[in-house]
């Protein structure tokens, strides 16, 4: 049966592939429940013979009581506590954080103007910003632009007058931006580990720039700077919307049956990759992603070393 010391989990996420502590398993039981096709014991094939006890069985039996205890403590505890005021202010608590978000939302989508049809507040923010970075306007630029559309626009608009009121509302979607400083030769991030240091542990160039003409570091204005947009927040914006989850979803039940591949998710590949990692596998939620790079040579396979 494996580590002794281990068991088989079989809650909802799981699926009686992983193995854990016994207090772990309950815990499980207890957050996330029992994986519904499992819970008749005749099924519990997983956790030792489930035949009346005979000589040579004691082992296996011991395995199935053991988690039939643990399954009637998480049923218990479940029933205990599933009212308890803890519970309950965690359930208050995501509910609250659910209508913020949906103000917030009410308000983004809220017209530019009360006759504007082409517009909503965020649509404008947007393009506006778009313009902005495509173009390499300045911060104070953008924020005279902003200050004088609302005079040209008709009255009741409700665009934002400065450039820190829009990435202030950007920011609130988790539309925000990290800056994160560069080694000068694209050795390292200075983040994590390295987000105290002055210079490149690799090739020791400094992380200031200098003065060109005294040489002088100039203490707090970096040499590179990589603007890093964090994935997980874009994930949850996306599973909130009902469409874009479940398109999300749709590799998990659309593979291809005769043999043709038509997504990666009928290639060889992919079925690699969920014989290597089955608990990820098993979550139908969880993403694959791909990298893309434009004028990339890894192999010298061109004439030249870019596009």
């Amino acid at each position: 049966m494996g580590d002794v010391d281990l068991i088989v989990c079989p809650c909802i996420d799981c699926h009686n592939i992983d193995r854990h502590a016994g207090s772990i398993v309950v815990d499980h039981l207890v957050t996330r429940g029992m994986d519904e096709a499992y819970k008749m014991r005749s099924d519990w094939y997983h956790h030792g013979k489930l035949n009346p006890v005979v000589d040579g069985e004691s082992n296996q039996s011991q395995w199935n009581d053991e988690i039939f205890g643990l399954y009637q403590a998480a049923e218990y505890l479940d029933e205990e506590f599933a009212n308890t005021d803890e519970f309950s202010q965690i359930a208050e608590g995501e509910d609250l954080k659910e209508d913020e978000f949906l103000a917030k939302l009410a308000d983004a989508e809220t017209t530019l103007y009360p006759s504007c049809v082409n517009h909503s507040k965020l649509s404008a923010i947007v393009s506006l910003f778009r313009l902005k970075t495509q173009n390499g306007w300045s911060d104070k630029s953008f924020n005279d632009l902003l200050e004088t559309l609302p005079e040209i626009l008709p009255e009741d608009n409700v665009l934002h007058t400065s450039l820190y009121e829009v990435k202030r509302f950007l920011k609130s979607f988790d539309m925000g931006y990290q800056k994160i400083h560069a080694c000068v030769n694209d050795c390292i991030l200075f983040s994590k580990k390295y987000q105290t240091l002055e210079n490149c542990p690799k090739c020791k160039a400094s992380r200031w720039k200098t003065n060109m003409h005294t040489g002088e570091v100039k203490k707090g204005v970096p040499h590179k700077v990589l603007w890093y947009f964090p994935i997980i927040p874009r994930f949850k914006r996306m599973f909130r919307s009902v469409d874009m989850a479940k398109d999300l979803r749709w590799h998990f039940n659309n593979k291809s049956n005769d043999g043709k591949l038509r997504h990666s998710v009928d290639s060889v590949t992919w079925d690699q990759m969920n014989a290597k990692y089955p608990s990820f596998a098993s979550e139908e939620r969880n993403m694959r992603l791909g990298l893309s790079t434009d004028g990339f040579n890894p192999f010298n396979m061109k004439n030249t070393m870019y596009s």
